[in-house]
């Protein structure tokens, strides 16, 4: 018991495991099956519950599982499995003050308070696409729901998985899904007229909210046998583009709403979930996209306004097999490019990777320190350069790391706070982001992915009243009221995120520092402009190996406000005068139509075309680099004739480095068409090349 949170994976060996009906972690799964990684006859992996903090009073955990009626199954073997190999050093990174050795570095931010920003015409924050939390609009009770409509928080993404929803079914009484005895492969046509797709109710606030959704586990009787969590068979494309359009259809007509955006598969482009990858004899990357044109057609011939797309990617490293990865999206962008509505993708924070600063020079390849912005740049020049943009969904993104101990929560909350901060940051590209946080999970009570667990396992309930909050709730309360129209920022810190934003008699400052050195921020600038009132910072840090949130810790003034490493921090600044807006700051990017290009002994050339030269403040290249074992001696080049060179000590400091490097060039530098050369140690894959302008 007190070992299994150490582990990602269950597994049972035998024979005829495909008989299970589900496995069950008592008392740790309280009542709810583990989900389910593999299936086969010989194997049958689960993913391990949320294990409380270990005790020695921890009771027993009992396994339990069942076949289905009329079969057998002989278990010979149980073993626990990790992804990783398991530390054998203790790692003390989770039980340190990071950063605590050092003097907290200054750093000078100035906010203009009479200057909007407009990122390529986004000037309002658009906080309903990033403050959501993971649901569908009734996926859990209405006191649960007014919690998070109080903090301004709105539900996000859920998962529609057709074989236990309709084929199995969660009711006794309700109708089962069944294959047409007419045409294998096919749902019967009258189960709609039997059965009620309707969304469950939900409070007033959420009934024409904008949400996402995402079909998975498609019917056996449709799918590739036992593998791939309901990997429709290529024959019965047809048949699973038929069912889904009939049920998002069904959905309006018996319930008069459904979600925004439909993902065709989840996390189609790992092998658990698309089984054609584990095959040589099928191109399992055209697959995917022929699955999902099929799916995009089918429902927007029947229902035209609904928007659809995928691949709904796990495993964001895309520079697997020599950038392979990363090819195969663009192939299925490329493929799908005439008929998906969006791109989706998740982004999680591996296990053990607090103190990512600290990590770099060894293990740290997550996304929080460039990876998730060079990802992206990535794919959104690969778009241009194929008149082929479309808007990113982030629909997960946050911690796989597992149990409920205090490090544990603090990895998951810096994530959902850090990922939240960097998507705001980017309102011309992504229409939603989810982080991976709900108000409870009915299905693993205990997880440490909720903000409220029950308070009796035994007797859970469904109301708030008999449940507790855990610190996932302060993500909540952290973020509840940020919102306004965005204010010009200017610092020169590395890894350091600041997005201001006014409204009325307010401006709010978020600061996210994943630098490995704790910051002293200045605004001084603002009290030097503004008659202000009061002053106050909410933070949400973790110290002494204990989450700490402190809602309105009142400020002298604005020279020294902390921030820790790894913190995100809100400062909410009253002011006596409402702003006087004078100006507009106008932020636009353009991108190289080249992408992931390895270099050699002579520079790489990249052509880029800027819109609007006139009126220019600053113009930075961003250029995309990744490298294994870090870079020595920089990056450098020229931009039409002009030369220049970034030499950022960091960039050998990453044993897996994978990050956009920003350099200031003169304005007067800057053509209408730009030609720009690129010189980096042999090894380096240039990702992507931007101009990034400000204008007035």
């Amino acid at each position: 018991e007190r070992v299994i949170g150490l582990f990602r994976y269950i597994v049972l060996r035998g024979e005829g495991l495909q008989h299970l009906e589900g496995i069950q972690l008592a008392p740790y799964s309280a009542g709810a099956n583990l989900p389910i990684s593999t299936q086969q006859e010989g194997i049958y992996r689960v993913k391990v519950a949320a294990m409380p903090v270990p005790s020695q009073s921890m009771p027993p955990a009992i396994l339990r599982t069942r076949c289905k009626p009329g079969t057998r199954a002989v278990v010979t073997e149980i073993t626990l499995n990790s992804q990783a190999k398991l530390d054998t050093k203790f790692d003390d990174i989770p039980y340190r003050n990071l950063g605590e050795g050092f003097e907290r570095e200054v750093v000078r931010v100035e906010v203009n308070p009479t200057m909007e920003l407009s990122i390529e015409g986004h000037v309002d924050l658009e906080r309903e696409k990033f403050c959501r939390y993971y649901a569908a609009p009734g996926n859990v009770d209405s006191s649960f729901e007014r919690w998070a409509a109080e903090r301004n928080f709105k539900p996000g993404r859920q998962i529609m998985k057709f074989q236990p929803a309709l084929v199995v079914g969660y009711s006794k009484n309700q109708p089962q899904l069944q294959e047409d005895s007419q045409r294998p492969g096919h749902a019967e046509p009258s189960f709609f007229g039997k059965y009620n797709s309707g969304p469950s109710r939900t409070i007033s606030e959420f009934q024409s909210v904008p949400y996402a959704m995402c079909f998975n586990d498609y019917p056996e009787f449709m799918s590739v046998e036992q593998v791939g969590r309901g990997t429709p068979l290529i024959e019965h494309f047809d048949a699973a583009a038929e069912l889904a359009a009939e049920y998002v259809a069904d959905q309006l007509s018996d319930g008069g709403r459904t979600a925004a955006w439909w993902e065709v598969k989840n996390e189609s482009t790992i092998k658990s979930e698309w089984d054609y990858h584990y095959r040589k004899d099928v191109d399992s990357w055209a697959a995917l996209a022929e699955l999902h044109n099929k799916v995009a057609d089918a429902i927007h011939e029947k229902t035209p306004q609904i928007k659809v797309g995928g691949p709904t990617s796990a495993w964001m490293q895309m520079q697997a097999a020599n950038f392979g990865l990363y090819r195969n999206q663009q192939k299925f962008m490329d493929l799908t490019k005439d008929h998906v509505d969006f791109y989706s993708h998740h982004f999680y924070e591996d296990f053990a990777s607090l103190g990512s600063w600290e990590r770099r020079s060894t293990t740290y390849s997550n996304y929080l320190l460039g990876r998730l912005e060079a990802t992206l740049d990535m794919f959104v020049a690969h778009m241009d350069a194929t008149d082929n943009r479309k808007p990113i969904l982030i629909t997960e993104c946050g911690s796989l790391q597992l149990g409920r101990a205090p490090s544990d929560y603090w990895l998951r909350l810096r994530s959902y706070s850090a990922y939240m901060h960097k998507m705001m940051q980017r309102p011309q590209q992504i229409d939603l982001a989810v982080p991976f946080a709900f108000l409870h999970m009915p299905w693993n009570p205990t997880s440490g992915d909720a903000a409220f667990v029950p308070k009796d396992l035994d007797r859970p309930g469904r109301t708030m009243d008999r449940f507790e909050q855990t610190p996932v709730a302060y993500l909540f309360d952290l973020w509840r009221d940020f919102d306004g129209r965005r204010l010009s920022v200017d610092h020169d810190a590395d890894w350091l995120d600041v997005t201001a934003v006014h409204s009325e008699d307010r401006i709010q400052v978020a600061i996210t520092n994943m630098y490995g050195r704790r910051r002293s921020i200045d605004l001084s600038t603002l009290t030097e402009q503004l008659s202000v009132g009061s002053m106050r910072q909410r933070r949400m840090f973790y110290r002494d190996g204990e989450v700490v949130y402190q809602d309105a810790v009142e400020l002298e003034d604005l020279t020294g406000i902390p921030v820790d490493v790894e913190e995100t921090t809100l400062v909410i600044i009253e002011l006596n005068d409402p702003l006087s807006i004078q100006n507009t700051l106008v932020h636009r990017s353009a991108y190289a139509a080249k992408t992931a290009v390895a270099t050699v002994e002579t520079p790489v050339r990249f052509e880029v075309d800027v819109a609007a030269t006139e009126s220019v403040q600053t113009t930075r290249i961003v250029i995309g680099v990744s490298r294994e074992g870090g870079l020595d001696g920089g990056v450098s080049g020229s931009i039409n004739g002009t030369e220049f060179k970034a030499d950022e000590s960091w960039l050998q400091e990453f044993q897996h480095l994978f990050a956009p490097v920003e350099i200031e060039i003169p304005a007067g530098v800057l053509k209408a068409s730009n030609t720009i050369e690129v010189q980096a140690s042999p090894g380096t894959v240039i990702t992507s090349v931007m101009i990034q302008t400000e204008s007035l």
